[in-house]
């Protein structure tokens, strides 16, 4: 069940009511007090294991104390406030769909850019055979390590656009409007840009933005079925890229079955079955490659018994590149509108600790689950269409720039405070 898709000029409230303000300011308090934790709980690690370090903490502030001003120490800052300023504005809220999100795209390539253009070309142990194909094919038609580091940039940040299309076909444009700040300035755009896992995130989130379009009650026939088939094609390129992208396919599933669509759940699994048999007869197989990596996962906690702080390092980390919106959006995961396309990186972050962690370098892999784990904060809840009418009867969304804004600092002060 969707929600009422509304006109794309309604008004949007760029300030929420007091109440929506104190909530605002629970929510970064919790997810301050998940930041220092994570810390905490990392500086025992350091001194305690081997596997736990600076070397596998990329994020670690307190590699090196000094301090070097580069360009992105100043384009950064910059960047957020003309997003927060120019989100709170009026003028915001009539800007069209397609600009919107081109605008969006647009500056969170400059966002991500600011933050890191260190890509890393080589991959991890526990990498799938494709990730590591795509890696040589980037390597070798970019020809520089700029080349490399605008390419990956460019395709990483199309998660942006593409989670709003799915939020909008979900939960109505309002709340994909309302939501955008919060996903362009996320913290997780630090990591985003080190390697294929960004663009993992970008395969991922085009899984569920051409399912959450396909399955539209106006899709009707060929363009349902099509769209379903190009949905289940992007799940297992997806797949290909990261093994961590199946879980997508629930959320795929979730979001089919609440639309009443089941013929585009067999459309998208044989669609993704093809991709993943077509592979597996030009290189190895998907299904075998997902065994040997999780039994290396399990030999490698057997002969590194310090893998174990991952259990409890790992979730907090996602929850805090995810920035402080991630608080309200797990709060409502339940009776917002679009928990079905929460229901799969949920799961994900549950299991992810237990991926499998190379000792000389972190996992990536939770970095498609954070844009999804926030799509929450500014959905309508299901038990209450009117939810979002404020008083007099105009549309009020609380549009969380000042969630947003914190995320933002602190990503800034995590990635150059150790540079």
């Amino acid at each position: 069940m969707t929600a009422p898709q509304t006109s794309y000029t309604d008004r949007v409230d760029a300030l929420a009511p007091a109440r929506l303000r104190r909530s605002w300011l629970r929510d970064i308090a919790i997810w301050t007090s998940l930041l220092v934790a994570t810390f905490t709980v990392a500086s025992v690690a350091v001194s305690t294991s081997d596997v736990v370090g600076p070397t596998t903490l990329p994020w670690w502030p307190a590699q090196n104390l000094s301090l070097h001003v580069t360009a992105g120490m100043v384009v950064a800052p910059l960047t957020a406030a003309a997003v927060l300023a120019a989100a709170s504005r009026p003028a915001a809220a009539r800007l069209s769909w397609p600009t919107l999100l081109v605008a969006s795209y647009l500056a969170s390539i400059t966002w991500s850019a600011a933050l890191h253009t260190n890509v890393d070309p080589t991959t991890m142990s526990t990498a799938t055979a494709g990730a590591r194909s795509a890696v040589a094919l980037l390597v070798s038609y970019t020809g520089s390590e700029a080349g490399l580091a605008i390419t990956v940039i460019a395709l990483s940040c199309l998660t942006v656009p593409l989670t709003l299309v799915a939020v909008k076909s979900v939960a109505g444009p309002v709340a994909a409007r309302a939501l955008s700040p919060a996903l362009i300035l996320g913290p997780w755009a630090a990591w985003t840009t080190l390697g294929i896992d960004g663009i993992a995130a970008a395969a991922c989130a085009a899984v569920l933005a051409c399912g959450a379009v396909a399955s539209e009650r106006r899709v009707r026939r060929w363009d349902a079925f099509w769209g379903a088939a190009a949905a289940g094609g992007l799940l297992g390129i997806a797949a290909l890229l990261s093994y961590g992208a199946a879980w997508f396919a629930v959320s795929l599933l979730c979001l089919y079955f609440v639309r009443r669509r089941p013929l585009q759940i067999l459309v998208s699994a044989g669609a993704a079955l093809a991709v993943l048999g077509l592979a597996a007869t030009v290189g190895p197989s998907w299904p075998y490659g997902l065994v040997d990596t999780y039994n290396a996962a399990v030999g490698e906690i057997a002969a590194h018994p310090g893998q174990l702080w991952w259990l409890a390092i790992m979730p907090a980390l996602v929850c805090v590149a995810c920035g402080p919106a991630v608080v309200e959006s797990l709060r409502r995961f339940g009776s917002s509108a679009v928990w079905p396309l929460m229901v799969g990186p949920v799961l994900a972050l549950m299991i992810a600790p237990l991926s499998g962690s190379n000792p000389e370098h972190p996992e990536y892999g939770w970095i498609a689950l954070c844009p999804w784990l926030i799509v929450a904060a500014t959905a309508p809840r299901t038990e209450g269409r009117r939810a979002g009418r404020g008083a007099g009867g105009r549309r009020s969304v609380p549009v969380p720039l000042v969630t947003a804004g914190v995320g933002a600092c602190a990503a800034i002060v995590m990635m150059y405070s150790g540079l």
